[in-house]
């Protein structure tokens, strides 16, 4: 249902916001669109829900109510995105609106004057099709002022279109990548070094110093989902430095780069982080949080979640895993306080941080946290993010011995996502051997099934293992072994 996934979109806070907004626009207070809203924020709707909203079967006055309210969801979201956003673009196109309604009426000086503004807004902020518009009127319009170089105004034109056209070539190239996943249910199934060759050179993408920064930051962003969706981050870390290669022999970095460069000191970051290479992710992280103080902070309420996430696992991993979970708890305790949605990412290292130190009691607790339901975390996450969920739910119940619920989120793993099992031999592996250990305890204590294990997860390249398979692997190893989970997690990386 459509106007269900619109609703369940919508954060706690602008869930409540939208509340305020149908209580206020109510003329009637008999009318049922907010107890609509509550049933559809619920992660199950009511068989016969307008027997439950009217106390009768009434389908007719449920479809015009669903329909009002569907019209009032799309109008709040438009008028709250306007008002929450710095929107550049939008401030251009009211510009040149403005400009051509001026020319128009013959006011030629100030419609000039109104483009030049617009002019300057746009290639502050790399808008290349505004640009193209403002162009496009000056040069109908450059008769009417002398003073204009009109081959120097074409010239800009057509460089300005060259820009426009590598930023669409950059779009493509992400769809393109995109589809090509797509049609493998999400699991890249070809090197990922090929498959990013291929759409560079299918689009004319060149990694080369004529990049602007915003399209450095799209570049590392399609490198950077290629690598998530593939878990490797290993082949995929070359082209991350050659992009970052061209940031550092850029002479210039103004404030207008400012938000570009902190995302791409955090796809940096995470990339050696995903590598095991702390000490460079560390670095980069340092950085990136010293760019986020610049501007007077402005950029620190976007990044500092992010921040955090890859500070604790950095601290996580390097041994100092107290000090990991105090800073996620003390967050994630002032975000409950304030009443503000909490950040899934967050929740779920601390759960695997919590897992690693045993402490599953409390890991289970905050894995609780997670309310919502699984498409909702799919469509937000993504199905590899809910895969290590689901994987850390059954770890933590095998280890609390809830046996019945152990064998129902078995069952439920490898239904819903056969999809994905049947292409990773590592996942089957995986799931075989935790049949195993909660289904046959006595068995993990002998030698030949610490051997069997040992020879299934053993890699000749342990250099190209995702850090977060190793700790799921980590986690069968101090099984068989008899040690500490954490201490065994450290080991193997």
């Amino acid at each position: 249902m459509t106007l269900f996934d619109i609703i369940n979109s919508l954060s706690t806070e602008d869930y409540e916001k939208f509340k305020s907004y149908l209580r206020h626009k109510n003329k009637r207070s008999d009318t049922k669109n907010i107890a609509l809203l509550k049933l559809l924020r619920q992660s199950h709707l009511p068989t016969n829900i307008d027997n439950t909203l009217y106390g009768k079967a009434s389908k007719n006055a449920y479809h015009a109510l669903c329909k009002r309210l569907h019209d009032n969801v799309i109008d709040f979201i438009a008028s709250n995105s306007l008002a929450s956003e710095t929107t550049e673009e939008f401030d251009v196109l009211k510009r040149i609106l403005t400009a051509r309604i001026l020319y128009e009426q013959e006011v030629y000086s100030a419609a000039q004057k109104t483009l030049q503004k617009a002019v300057t807004i746009a290639k502050t902020h790399d808008l290349y099709s505004m640009l193209g518009e403002i162009y496009h009127t000056q040069i109908q319009y450059a008769h009417i002022h002398p003073e204009i170089n009109l081959p120097e105004l074409i010239q800009e034109f057509h460089t300005n279109q060259k820009r426009h056209q590598h930023q669409e070539n950059l779009n493509l190239a992400y769809a393109y990548i995109k589809d090509r996943i797509s049609k493998t249910n999400n699991t890249v199934t070809e090197d990922v070094n090929q498959l990013l060759t291929d759409a560079f050179q299918k689009f004319n993408i060149n990694i080369d110093e004529s990049l602007t920064f915003k399209s450095l930051y799209q570049l590392l962003e399609i490198i950077n989902t290629v690598a998530r969706l593939e878990n490797n981050y290993y082949d995929a870390l070359p082209f991350f430095e050659r992009v970052y290669t061209e940031i550092t022999v850029k002479k210039t970095m103004t404030n207008k780069h400012l938000y570009y460069h902190i995302h791409l000191l955090y796809f940096m970051a995470n990339a050696y982080f995903r590598n095991r290479q702390f000490e460079q992710a560390t670095a980069y992280l340092d950085v990136m949080k010293e760019r986020m103080q610049e501007e007077r902070g402005s950029y620190e309420f976007r990044f500092r979640e992010s921040e955090l996430l890859l500070r604790t696992l950095l601290l996580n991993y390097t041994g100092k895993a107290t000090e990991a979970i105090g800073l996620l708890e003390t967050h994630i305790e002032k975000i409950t306080r304030k009443n503000k949605t909490q950040n899934p990412d967050l929740i779920l290292v601390l759960c695997i941080c919590l897992t690693q130190q045993e402490q599953h009691k409390q890991a289970l607790s905050v894995l609780n946290k997670l309310k919502h339901s699984v498409n909702w975390y799919v469509t937000k996450m993504g199905e590899d993010w809910m895969i290590k969920h689901d994987l850390l739910q059954l770890i933590t119940h095998i280890e609390l011995e809830n046996s019945d619920l152990v064998e129902s989120l078995l069952k439920r793993f490898k239904r819903t996502y056969k999809h994905v099992i049947r292409h990773e031999n590592r996942l089957q592996d995986f799931l075989k051997t935790v049949e195993i250990i909660y289904k046959y305890p006595e068995e993990v204590k002998g030698v030949r099934f610490r051997e069997s294990v040992k020879n299934l997860f053993t890699t000749e390249n342990k250099a190209k293992e995702d850090i977060f398979m190793l700790s799921y692997f980590a986690w069968i190893l101090s099984k068989t072994m008899h040690k500490p989970l954490y201490e065994t997690t450290l080991e193997l990386l």
